[in-house]
């Protein structure tokens, strides 16, 4: 890392990756860093991106429970800020990721697999323990997703249920359908059973 980088301890850093990008910053692109340690830069960021993803849905998840649905929108901004940012980011990872291959000589678009069986124990560990942490993420956020999903479901049906007893007369929402007849919206269950 170069000198004159600063080091971030991780809320701090989480603060700092915020307001750079409330700002408009670029995310960290040290020049003149090692290919290798740029490709890890970038997964580190992934990592504390994905972290906070994981936050923000549980966040949207305690909402949801406690029925505050008025906090909804704040959370749904935060959730696409964070989304936007770790688009952001990995087209930043892509990059570095193929100027490691063509130090390495293989093509640019080798994959994480390719590039660690080509660098040295060190910095192979390294990667794999990205690799490690960002599918542990990657499972944590699909799962809080799926549990939103059911949630927010379960959120719609008490809203209706009141609506229909304090007696508006609508049991099931309308909607408009692909040609443009008028139908009643269902509500189907998307949880999908990983267990077997």
């Amino acid at each position: 890392m170069a000198a004159s980088a600063k080091r971030f301890e991780p809320a701090t850093r989480r603060k700092h990756l915020s307001c750079l990008h409330a700002r408009g910053n670029a995310f960290r692109t040290v020049v003149g860093m090692d290919t290798a340690e740029d490709l890890s830069h970038q997964l580190w960021t992934l990592r504390e991106l994905l972290e906070e993803l994981v936050y923000k849905l549980e966040v949207q998840r305690l909402l949801l429970g406690a029925g505050k649905t008025r906090w909804l929108p704040s959370i749904d901004a935060e959730l696409a800020a964070v989304i936007a940012a770790i688009t952001e980011v990995d087209t930043s990872r892509q990059h570095a990721q193929a100027t490691l291959a063509d130090h390495c000589g293989l093509a640019r678009t080798a994959s994480l697999d390719d590039l660690i069986g080509e660098l040295d124990e060190q910095r192979a560990g390294i990667l794999r323990s990205h690799r490690l942490h960002l599918t542990s993420l990657q499972h944590q956020v699909v799962d809080a997703s799926l549990g939103n999903q059911d949630l927010a479901r379960h959120g719609v049906a008490r809203a209706r249920d009141l609506v229909a007893a304090l007696g508006g007369g609508v049991t099931t929402p309308d909607t408009y359908g692909p040609v443009g007849q008028s139908s009643s919206l269902t509500l189907v269950s998307q949880r999908i059973d990983r267990s077997a």
